[in-house]
C-alpha cells in the first residue's frame, strides 16, 4: 500500500507518535533510513507484523510517499504526528477540531515555545 502524508516536523526527535490501523488498535513499526528498514526480515520478533518506511523526500506534491509492507488488506490508516503545515491537512479529513488547535494546554504551550 502506497499513501501520502504532509512533511512532519523532525528537528525535535521524531514528529511521528503513532502509525497504524486506523482503529487504533495495531501500531505499526516506521522506518525513515532504507538501509535500516532492509534489516527488518532478520528481526527475531515481530517480522511478520506491519511496518511502513516513510521516504523524507518531499514529491512533486509536497508530501512525503510511505509504503505499507506486510498488510495486504488494509485500507486506512491513521497517523498522529506534529507536521510543517497545517494548511496540508485539510485534504485529509483530520479528526481535530479548530477548538484543539486553538486550546491552550501544557503541550500547546510548550510546542509554541520550541518551534517560536
Amino acid at each position: 500500500m502506497h499513501f501520502e502524508m504532509p512533511p512532519i516536523l523532525t528537528e525535535f526527535g521524531g514528529g511521528i507518535e503513532y502509525i497504524g490501523s486506523a482503529d487504533m488498535q495495531q501500531p505499526f513499526l516506521w522506518y525513515t533510513n532504507p538501509s535500516v528498514m532492509r534489516y527488518h526480515k532478520y528481526r527475531k520478533r515481530n517480522k511478520n507484523r506491519p511496518y511502513v518506511y516513510i521516504n523524507m523526500a518531499p514529491n512533486s506534491n509536497k508530501m512525503y510517499d510511505c509504503y505499507v509492507y506486510n498488510a495486504p488488506f488494509l485500507k486506512r490508516i491513521s497517523v498522529l504526528g506534529i507536521f510543517k503545515d497545517e494548511r496540508l491537512l485539510k485534504e485529509f479529513g483530520c479528526d481535530c477540531t479548530d477548538e484543539d488547535a486553538t486550546q491552550s494546554s501544557f503541550m500547546n504551550a510548550e510546542i509554541k515555545d520550541r518551534v517560536i
